[in-house]
């Protein structure tokens, strides 16, 4: 259900101050106290706030924010070798980060939305309703007429490790800074909020903003090399950051894990989790004070295809954080949905559940 401007921006002032007066709600939104009373109505009978005590409705699900596409997934029967022809498998399967993530967490248990866009094609339907049958709450996604769906191809080695990937994601352009205002309330209302960089720089600049200011826990992916470079220098607002170790590197300039956390965190973010593929994670938060890096090893895994291991690291650390576990029990979390993930060949293991990644945990790091 959408919200107008003055009804997003009044429903955020009463979830920061439940106890504030109509009149003092009215001078912090520069409207007449009348109107307020009259807003207040709008949001109770739309559902936002339960009663005359103001008491918002609390909304328990994990919002992921960002990309939703279409896989397109070949696998080379030899080596691959550059500016020849080269015998491969095809298949099609759905993907996107922020909707990878939102899969993973709907079969690990938790309720959970996705906020994304798609065009108004056949792509669209298949990826819609893929995503719909694993339990995700699609009722905010949005269908552009102006773009079509996006589309990843990803060329793999024999050996399951990816060779190169190739993006169409023009269409996520359109989740700028006005779209994110036009869903603040839907971010207001998240337990836990996820976001990828499959957003443009000034809709991630907005989201982190909203957040900072509204207290709302938020955790981003940095997706790629060129795509981190979307993210603000300051990251004030960033409860959790996620990437890759080559992803870190090229964007703080830094070698060693050490020096790169440091550098994250200096940039602002609360927590920075580095992977390293089997070289292990990496974590540090803003509050220790020196730094103090936590490495956690990766035990040995089979490797059917890598492609969905980091959405699913993702996904099983904000499982393991949204039932209030520590980080480094929560990481451990996500390395067993990764290590679940490495066995399949979709992007998104039909078998993971919390039993599966709570016995990995169990056998591996207790």
């Amino acid at each position: 259900m959408s919200l107008t401007d003055l009804e997003q921006r009044l429903l955020a002032a009463i979830t920061a101050h439940p106890y504030a007066s109509q009149k003092e709600l009215g001078e912090q939104l520069g409207v007449a106290r009348a109107t307020v009373a009259n807003y207040i109505e709008r949001l109770q009978a739309k559902g936002f706030i339960l009663g005359r005590a103001y008491i918002v409705a609390q909304q328990q699900s994990i919002l992921c924010i960002g990309g939703a596409v279409m896989d397109r997934v070949l696998k080379l029967k030899e080596p691959g070798i550059l500016e020849t022809s080269n015998p491969a498998s095809a298949e099609e399967t759905r993907g996107g980060v922020a909707r990878n993530v939102a899969e993973n967490l709907a079969r690990l248990g938790d309720a959970t939305k996705l906020l994304s866009i798609v065009g108004d094609d056949g792509a669209a339907d298949a990826l819609i309703g893929a995503t719909a049958e694993s339990g995700v709450d699609l009722s905010h996604m949005v269908r552009s007429t102006n773009g079509t769906t996006g589309t990843y191809t990803a060329i793999m080695q024999p050996n399951g490790s990816l060779y190169l990937g190739v993006a169409d994601m023009d269409i996520f352009n359109q989740m700028d800074a006005q779209f994110v205002q036009s869903n603040i309330g839907l971010v207001s209302g998240a337990a836990l909020v996820f976001a990828d960089t499959n957003l443009p720089a000034d809709g991630l600049a907005k989201l982190i903003t909203h957040c900072r200011d509204q207290q709302i826990q938020l955790a981003i992916d940095s997706v790629s090399i060129p795509k981190f470079k979307r993210l603000p220098q300051d990251l004030s607002g960033v409860s959790y950051l996620f990437c890759n170790k080559d992803e870190a590197a090229a964007t703080t300039g830094e070698q060693e894990p050490q020096a790169i956390l440091d550098a994250l965190l200096a940039r602002g973010a609360a927590h920075a989790i580095m992977t390293d593929g089997a070289n292990g994670v990496y974590l540090a938060a803003q509050n220790d004070q020196p730094t103090t890096m936590q490495h956690l090893a990766v035990p040995a895994a089979e490797i059917v295809d890598v492609s969905g291991a980091g959405d699913a690291f993702v996904a099983g650390t904000l499982h393991g954080l949204n039932q209030q576990r520590p980080l480094s029990q929560a990481a451990q979390f996500g390395i067993g949905a990764a290590q679940h993930t490495l066995k399949s060949t979709l992007r998104n293991s039909p078998d993971l559940s919390h039993a599966a990644v709570e016995t990995f945990a169990q056998q591996h790091f207790q």
